[in-house]
C-alpha cells in the first residue's frame, strides 16, 4: 500500500479499499505502479475515491483487454482527449463489456440521432441497462416529442435521474395528455422485468449474463464505491 500512500490517496481511502477488497495486499506492487501511474495521467485526483474506483476497474483487467474497450470508443469518434475526460467523470465505463459499450452507442448514435462525442460528457450512460433503462425511457421521449409535448431532452435528465424522479418529471406530468405513453412505458419495463439477467444485444443476438452483486456493470473484482464522492 506503499505505493498509494506515497502519491497522497488518504489513509481514509485506503482502509476502505482494502476492507473491501483485502486481495489488493497480494497484489504485484510492479503493476499496481504502473496502474496508479495509469489513472494519474487520465487526470483523477489522488485524493479522490474515485482514484482508487478507477485503480479497481484498470486492476480487474489486462492492457490488451483495456486497449480494445479503449478502441470502441476510438471507433466511435472519440479522441483520446475525450476517452481520458470520459474516464476522469465516471471511471467505470472502461469495465463494460465491448459488445455493451457498442450496443449502447449504436442506439444512442444511429437510433436516438445522439451526437457520440456528447455521450463522451455522459460515460455512465454505458453502464446503464439497455433493456431496463435506455430503451424504455427512449421510446417514451421519441413518442412525446412526436407529439409536441416536449421539444428535447437532455441525456443526463433523460437517462441518469432515478424511476422516482423520471416518473414524476414526465410520465406524471403527461399521463392525462397523452395516457397511451404510460401503457406504452408499462409495457416496455414489463417486456424488460421478466428477464432476471441483465441483457446485451450484439447485433440482433442477445447475450445474458450474470447481474453483479453491486448492480454495476459485472468484472472481476466489483467496486461497491460511490465514484461521486469528493
Amino acid at each position: 500500500m506503499n505505493v498509494l500512500r506515497g502519491i497522497g490517496v488518504p489513509e481514509s481511502n485506503i482502509l476502505t479499499l482494502l476492507n473491501r477488497q483485502p486481495r489488493l495486499l497480494l497484489y504485484d506492487p510492479v503493476r499496481l505502479k504502473e496502474i496508479v501511474e495509469e489513472v494519474k495521467r487520465m487526470g483523477i485526483g489522488s485524493s479522490r475515491m474515485k482514484f482508487l474506483v478507477a485503480v479497481q476497474a484498470f486492476r480487474s483487467m489486462s492492457k490488451s483487454t483495456l486497449e480494445k474497450k479503449i478502441d470502441v470508443y476510438r471507433r466511435w469518434g472519440w479522441s483520446d482527449q475525450e476517452i481520458n475526460e470520459a474516464f476522469g467523470r465516471y471511471p467505470l465505463c472502461m469495465t463494460v463489456s465491448e459488445e455493451k459499450t457498442m450496443a449502447i452507442m449504436d442506439f444512442l448514435v444511429n437510433k436516438m440521432g445522439y451526437s457520440s462525442t456528447l455521450i463522451a460528457k455522459e460515460p455512465c450512460l454505458v453502464t446503464r441497462s439497455l433493456e431496463k433503462r435506455i430503451i424504455p425511457r427512449a421510446v417514451f421521449a421519441r413518442e412525446l416529442i412526436s407529439q409536441g409535448l416536449v421539444n428535447e431532452f437532455k441525456l443526463s435528465t433523460l437517462f441518469e435521474t432515478s424511476e422516482k424522479v423520471f416518473i414524476r418529471m414526465y410520465i406524471d406530468r403527461f399521463v392525462n395528455k397523452a395516457p397511451e405513453l404510460l401503457k406504452l412505458y408499462k409495457e416496455k419495463l414489463k417486456i424488460s422485468e421478466k428477464k432476471k439477467n441483465t441483457i446485451h444485444y450484439v447485433g440482433l443476438k442477445l447475450l445474458v449474463v450474470g447481474i453483479c452483486q453491486w448492480k454495476q456493470p459485472c468484472f472481476c473484482s466489483c467496486v461497491p464505491f460511490s465514484i461521486d464522492e469528493a
